[in-house]
């Protein structure tokens, strides 16, 4: 595990020391706060944006009052794995792109399928304590179990969060990987 660790940190180092992929991952994870957030009132916002005659300024300060939903409509469990999601989704999307645009794919390829799966998994888990997951909650019929289940559902924001950090992981070795082959000596071979 420390050698995944070690990898995460050379691969974060590496990544973000481009300014661009930092403003892409705060982009990326900015996107995924709101949605969650928003979710709830998407209804609302959609109205006040298309149907109100409000001036533009007014419009956005009610969608902007509706981020308090952070802490009214979340329980403290829920808003900080949709905190924690929305970051390292936010992450390991930067990272899989940069991965991308080095072409290490031969390498690499597993892991960004892996990496990928992980951050797709993050919209199972986003969701507040009221209307409960957001891509599991849409499916009416298996809403109800999700009152079964011990932590209401949460369950699937915590396994949202494992995923990602997994796919960060397995990532973050590629990006490690790709970087130590790029500077080894022509003709020899190294293992991590």
């Amino acid at each position: 595990m420390s050698g995944y660790l070690k990898d995460l940190r050379f691969a974060l180092a590496r990544v973000f020391a481009f300014p661009a992929y930092l403003a892409f991952a705060g982009v990326v994870a900015l996107g995924a706060f709101l949605l969650a957030v928003w979710f709830p009132n998407l209804g609302l916002i959609a109205e006040v944006f298309r149907g109100s005659q409000a001036p533009l300024g007014a419009k956005l300060g009610i969608a902007v009052s509706l981020l308090g939903g952070i802490a009214t409509n979340f329980s403290l469990l829920s808003a900080g794995y949709t905190v924690a999601i929305a970051v390292l989704l936010g992450a390991s999307t930067a990272m899989i792109v940069y991965l991308l645009q080095q072409r290490r794919l031969a390498s690499a390829g597993r892991n960004i399928a892996v990496g990928s799966g992980g951050a797709a998994s993050g919209a199972l888990g986003i969701g507040c304590a009221a209307c409960g997951s957001l891509v599991l909650g849409a499916a009416a019929p298996f809403a109800g179990a999700l009152a079964a289940l011990p932590l209401a559902g949460a369950e699937f924001g915590i396994a949202s969060v494992v995923l990602l950090s997994a796919s960060l992981l397995l990532v973050g070795r590629s990006i490690a990987r790709a970087s130590a082959c790029s500077l080894a000596p022509s003709g020899s071979t190294q293992q991590r």
